[in-house]
């Protein structure tokens, strides 16, 4: 039946993107331009994608909303995410134990993280890495202590004390369905009291235009104008205060980019600042691919901005069958599989960068 829906709604599609080839200029806006180019020279693959990204957004979107919406009735566990009126949108309901929908087990602890009780304080003799990112980071569908943060947790926990060295921790303070702007203003409200050592920012190839969808929802509400995260890029929108989320949508689309390379820059400004190195881990997402120039362009991107270091596993489904690592054939998340084969690439390339050097030589703080 979903297969179905699915090629209904690309034939429906496409028959309005024919009419588009021959709509007034008035109609005109940057998605709709680059469909009448691909109609216009007859590149029917780029089509297909467009079409393909358009279907993938609308079902990521209608994914997180459920996600937030999820437990309004009485006979449904409590949502795990619960509303706030600025620019984060939702927070993880802290102090939370249930077992979702799906079976799997879902806790929160007190400091409103996906993540066993840490004491706010750092205990002596640990080295503390905090980590922000999206529902794969959060290990959204998977049970507790199968997503790849506290199975990477373990890996480096075990070669630490085989070396002799402190105890390491990382505090999972991944929100899902959130944007990198959001995600970070979440991180700065929450994770800095915590005293990290080091920062682990995970992303994948979605936080390209991830900020602007969200902000063509917020800025029509009055959210995220002054959000210092985006720098003065909002300050060239020019909209009536009428403006419909649509309207925002199209006037954002072009500045995706420009977005991203502000809240990447103030992230890497903000860990530079407190001096507390971040570590920039790109993921990927099961079964979807992405253009090489998009990759590209996004690692360049993170490493203007200044990242004190690049971890690039975007690879690591490579050679694997989406079927065995997705949570459900319509589903990008990783299954408790997917999860473990990240940690498997993400354990070794994160105790080689530099800056964790004191898991790998306990000695090396002494020498200093």
């Amino acid at each position: 039946m979903r297969g179905h829906k699915r090629i209904l709604f690309r034939l429906m599609f496409a028959l309005v993107l024919l009419g588009l080839r021959f709509a007034p200029d008035a109609w005109s806006s940057p998605a709709f331009e680059r469909i009448r180019g691909a109609l216009a020279s007859d590149e029917t693959s780029k089509l297909d994608q467009l079409l393909s990204q358009v279907e993938l957004e609308r079902a990521d979107q209608g994914y997180y909303d459920r996600l937030i919406e999820a437990g309004t009735r009485p006979d449904q566990p409590p949502p795990i995410c619960i509303s706030v009126d600025d620019l984060r949108e939702v927070i993880l309901r802290p102090n939370l134990a249930i077992t979702r929908a799906n079976g799997s087990s879902w806790r929160t602890s007190a400091l409103g993280i996906r993540d066993q009780d840490y004491a706010p304080q750092k205990p002596r003799g640990t080295f503390r890495i905090a980590m922000t990112g999206d529902s794969i980071g959060v290990g959204l569908g998977v049970s507790d202590g199968q997503g790849f943060e506290p199975l990477v947790e373990e890996q480096l926990a075990l070669e630490s004390l085989a070396r002799g060295g402190p105890d390491v921790e990382i505090l999972n303070f991944a929100m899902p369905g959130r944007s990198p702007g959001q995600r970070w203003t979440h991180f700065r409200q929450v994770a800095w009291e915590t005293d990290p050592d080091v920062v682990f920012f995970e992303a994948t190839a979605a936080d390209i235009g991830w900020d602007a969808r969200r902000l063509a929802e917020l800025l029509p509400r009055g959210i995220g104008w002054d959000a210092p995260i985006y720098g003065g890029v909002l300050r060239s929108i020019r909209l009536p205060a009428a403006a419909t989320a649509d309207a925002y949508r199209t006037r954002l689309e072009p500045l995706r980019w420009r977005l991203l390379e502000a809240a990447y820059r103030a992230i890497a400004a903000d860990c530079r600042a407190r001096g507390v190195p971040c570590v920039w881990i790109l993921i990927p997402r099961v079964g979807r691919a992405v253009p090489a120039a998009d990759h590209d362009r996004l690692v360049a991107l993170a490493r203007d901005a200044g990242f004190t270091a690049i971890v690039d596993v975007s690879d690591a489904f490579d050679g694997h069958d989406p079927a065995d690592l997705a949570l459900h054939e319509s589903d990008f998340h990783p299954n408790a599989l997917g999860h473990a084969i990240l940690a498997e690439r993400l354990a070794p390339a994160l105790a080689a960068v530099p800056e964790l050097a004191s898991i790998r030589d306990p000695e090396l703080d002494a020498r200093e």
